[in-house]
């Protein structure tokens, strides 16, 4: 039997959606990223439910450490030492799986944050779900899997705030642009 018009337009339609979904997600994550390393503790607190748990695996790196968190109060606590304290976090090989019924996305990538004679890496995993118009982190675990500490004696030969002659103060570019005048 032949597809009607209309069932390739509920294709189609079906189709967007799951983009959409996985670019909101991923947009989400580089959200996560800029503002931890730029120092938006409230914007970074804002991409995660009221019902999140953070998993963290092998924290502080190297001492085999495992630490848990629920809920955006205990977060706040654990990010507020962290977030804008000179570490340049990047990831690769984004994995952005949606659920078929497009009520959850799982994501996976691999990452190394730059630190101040360190240097750190390991896995994000997420689940994301949308909640009140807009998808938010549901569950997060950060593994972290290797690392070097470099000897030194000298102090950094650069240290500039992340968003230093930036036009947005190192947040990610968005629709409401800036000026480049």
């Amino acid at each position: 039997m032949a597809n009607t018009a209309s069932d390739d337009m509920a294709d189609l339609r079906r189709r967007i959606e799951r983009i959409e979904a996985v670019e909101a997600c991923r947009d989400r994550f580089n959200s996560y990223l800029y503002s931890l390393d730029a120092g938006h503790l409230e914007e970074l607190l804002d991409l995660f439910a009221d019902d999140v748990r953070l998993e963290l695996k092998n924290f502080p790196p190297g001492t085999g450490g495992e630490l848990v968190y629920s809920g955006p109060d205990e977060i706040r606590g654990l990010y507020t030492a962290f977030v804008g304290e000179g570490a340049r976090h990047h990831s690769a090989n984004v994995s952005v799986s949606p659920s078929d019924d497009l009520g959850r996305v799982e994501m996976t990538a691999y990452f190394h944050t730059s630190l101040e004679y360190a240097l750190t890496g390991g896995i994000y995993e997420l689940q994301l779900q949308p909640r009140s118009g807009e998808w938010q982190v549901t569950r997060m675990r950060i593994s972290s899997t290797w690392g070097w500490g470099v000897p030194h004696t000298d102090p950094p030969f650069l240290k500039e705030p992340f968003g230093a002659g930036t036009l947005r103060d190192g947040r990610r570019a968005s629709s409401v642009g800036s000026s480049w005048d």
